[in-house]
């Protein structure tokens, strides 16, 4: 089943009863079951992205090596992060992640900020919260 990137964010039907959203999908001639969700973690605050292999069946791989986890990892990471760099966010591997069977990314939470400052609402540097005060005109600006 192909989703369009629209409907993947505003489907309910992806939504697990964790929270989490699933699908399946293609890359590079493989197919993963892909889940997104929030980093619980405090320090790793962001978005996590894990790709679990599967079968011709759509069946998650669970006998895979570390190395070919590795692999896996590799080659996602060299496909995948180039499309969200285009976007200027980082898509980081998550070394430390509990899933062993499954390609371990995430997007961190400053990297999402400075997504949408810059690229959706199109601000540019961080500016104070705070209104800065007015000075007063000077006696040129008085006279003009």
């Amino acid at each position: 089943m192909a989703i369009k990137f629209k409907d993947f964010f505003i489907n309910e039907e992806l939504l697990q009863e964790e929270g989490e959203l699933n699908y399946n999908a293609s890359l590079e001639g493989e197919t993963f079951k892909v889940v997104v969700d929030v980093n619980k973690n405090p320090s790793k605050k962001g978005i996590k992205v894990k790709f679990f292999p599967t079968n011709a069946d759509g069946m998650v791989l669970q006998d895979l090596t570390p190395e070919e986890v590795d692999t896996m990892q590799n080659s996602i990471a060299t496909s995948i992060s180039k499309k969200f760099n285009e976007f200027g966010l980082e898509f980081d591997r998550d070394t430390d992640a509990p899933d062993k069977m499954a390609a371990n990314f995430q997007i961190p939470l400053d990297s999402i900020f400075t997504f949408i400052r810059t690229k959706v609402l199109g601000g540019g540097e961080e500016k104070p919260t705070a209104p800065e005060e007015e000075t007063p005109p000077t006696n040129d600006e008085e006279n003009a």
